[in-house]
């Protein structure tokens, strides 16, 4: 297992033997480009600096929409020139784009009280500062895989930076796939565009400016290869006179992208080292390390499927595999899709949660308007020994309580020693809120039904 000072340097080598077609050269920018579009482009990153402490201190985060009142995602008209074909031929006409407006005019309190970070938050002044007057820390949704061509995309339009989007090999517009689908209202950005990466660093700016305390970036997977530069020349009178530039000319979409994230991380830390990012890469990709956190989508549970999916044991390897990460002072935010129109929400509210903190990972749901809403609130405080486990009954000890999960398929009572830390405490079992748990001669007895977790909370620690 690497340790300390050993994982910089084997990081950085990981990360440039992970992207594909490396040349010796690749990771050379073309200063004039740079120059060109007021880009410092930083030194790729070669080492690991732990995430700031309120974010490896967190147990739970949420991007709860209902937690805000008087919501609004509006579409402004602005009336804009465009070349566009009319029955006469090409030529320049007024047209109608549309501008998104978001606007909030409260939050509520009660919902969000012990969440310590609000992501996906509506992309307003307002929502900020209303987070920040209940002592949580805001982050908006933002996303540079593709864009959007029904409406102006993050202060984008691609009508006005054509140059901005990927080519195929054919040279065509390359449109995004999700579901085995092409979406048709979104094509392809290129990480390797000096005009992508300035417009999208200024719009990270722009929320930074507004008050938020760093950024959610979404699809952060690989990057296909771009091959618009071969079409410079190619006739296209909805546009202009197109060209398309690479930033790093021998470079891979992939390794572009890498930098292009790490240009992000060094933008949102100007605004103070506290300030984080978090990208939904997956947990194993080479540019993970570019976030604060790294986001596990649909852990256990998903909105694509009904009930549990992945197990225990594959939990249990994720954190394994990415032990390095997490060593390193680095989390993984686990994101659990909890319907709470199901009959099991609260078993599986405490199963998501109770996998989570014996992995040592940031449980990401949306407990608002649930019976379950407490959890927002539980704060076990740090491990006091790596997670334990026997007979398939696993236990972690914290500074504020104690998790115990039964992966077998029987109820079963585990008799656990306490640590000398809660040796005269009190713990209740808060999935009925009543039970009481004493220790005895430094012992405690705990019952789990099958395939459920507990979690055990102090109530008088001295």
């Amino acid at each position: 297992m690497l340790r300390g000072n050993e994982i910089p340097l084997v990081l950085a080598a990981f990360l440039l033997l992970q992207l594909p077609g490396r040349a010796d050269d690749d990771t050379a920018f073309d200063r004039d480009l740079a120059a060109k579009y007021g880009l410092q482009v930083p030194p790729a990153a070669t080492e690991i600096e732990p995430a700031p402490d309120w974010i490896r201190q967190a147990e739970i985060v949420s991007s709860s929409a209902a937690v805000w009142r008087g919501y609004e995602f509006l579409l402004e008209e602005t009336r804009v020139t465009r070349i566009v074909r009319a029955r006469a031929g090409h030529r320049k006409m007024q047209v109608v784009n549309y501008d998104p407006v978001e606007k909030v005019s409260g939050i509520d309190a009660e919902a969000v009280r012990g969440i310590p970070l609000l992501s996906h938050v509506p992309h307003s002044a307002d929502a900020f500062r209303l987070a920040h007057e209940q002592g949580i820390k805001a982050i908006p949704y933002v996303h540079f895989m593709c864009i959007h061509t029904n409406y102006r995309d993050q202060d984008v339009d691609y009508f006005e930076h054509p140059e901005i989007l990927m080519k195929d090999a054919a040279g065509h517009w390359v449109h995004t796939g999700m579901d085995g689908s092409d979406r048709l209202h979104r094509f392809r950005t290129c990480a390797n565009s000096p005009a992508y990466w300035r417009l999208s660093l200024d719009y990270v700016k722009k929320m930074m400016d507004l008050g938020a305390d760093g950024v959610f970036i979404d699809n952060c997977g690989r990057r296909p290869p771009c091959f618009a530069p071969r079409f410079n020349h190619v006739r296209n009178p909805e546009f202009g006179p197109y060209v398309h530039e690479h930033l790093f000319a021998n470079a891979s979409g992939d390794y572009a992208w890498g930098r292009f994230l790490d240009a992000v991380r060094v933008l949102v830390k100007s605004y103070g080292e506290d300030k984080i990012v978090i990208l939904n890469s997956g947990i194993g990709d080479p540019w993970q390390s570019a976030g604060d956190c790294a986001m596990w989508e649909s852990f256990i549970f998903s909105w694509a499927w009904e009930g549990r999916r992945h197990t225990w044991s594959d939990v249990k390897a994720k954190a394994e595999a990415n032990r390095w990460y997490l060593d390193a002072g680095r989390q993984i935010v686990a994101l659990a899709f909890l319907d709470p129109k199901r009959h099991e929400m609260k078993h599986d509210s405490f199963w998501a949660f109770g996998c989570a903190r014996l992995a040592g990972f940031i449980l990401w749901a949306d407990f608002a308007h649930t019976e379950v809403e407490f959890l927002n609130r539980v704060h076990l405080g740090p491990g006091l020994a790596p997670c334990q486990e026997a007979e398939q009954m696993a236990h972690r000890f914290f500074e504020n309580g104690l998790v115990v999960l039964n992966d077998s398929q029987e109820e079963r009572e585990v008799t656990l020693r306490v640590p000398d830390e809660l040796a005269h405490t009190q713990l209740l079992d808060l999935y009925d809120r009543k039970t009481i748990v004493s220790p005895d001669e430094g012992m405690v007895k705990v019952r789990v039904p099958s395939q459920a977790a507990r979690i055990l909370a102090a109530r008088d620690k001295k």
